[in-house]
């Protein structure tokens, strides 16, 4: 299954942040360069395995990958059922608006 253009997105410009080439960081983590590509492209989709190499050598949280992915960790869910009205209050403190209104 394809990655999703969040998914394809954030591998992109986290491994441009790092100011690596697509080559040079695919041999890091373990990847052929194609297949690093049709991941940053939204071509391929990826399991926990190279899901984790990602995160470890982005130096990123492997939540950080999964939820790009679609995937949301159980405690979180667990978390959000047990109360509701955290999403509206993550929404007002992280959403777009509020860093359009400064705060």
């Amino acid at each position: 299954m394809p990655s999703t253009p969040s998914t394809a997105n954030l591998l992109r410009d986290l491994r441009r942040r790092e100011g690596r080439s697509l080559r040079s960081a695919a041999a890091d983590i373990g990847v052929a360069p194609s297949q690093l590509s049709r991941l940053e492209r939204g071509q391929r989709g990826m399991g926990p395995e190279i899901s984790d190499k990602l995160a470890s050598y982005y130096g990123v949280p492997a939540d950080v990958i999964s939820i790009a992915r679609g995937e949301v960790p159980a405690d979180v869910v667990e978390i959000i059922l047990s109360n509701p009205e955290a999403i509206t209050e993550l929404r007002r403190r992280y959403g777009p608006a509020s860093s359009a209104s400064g705060e």
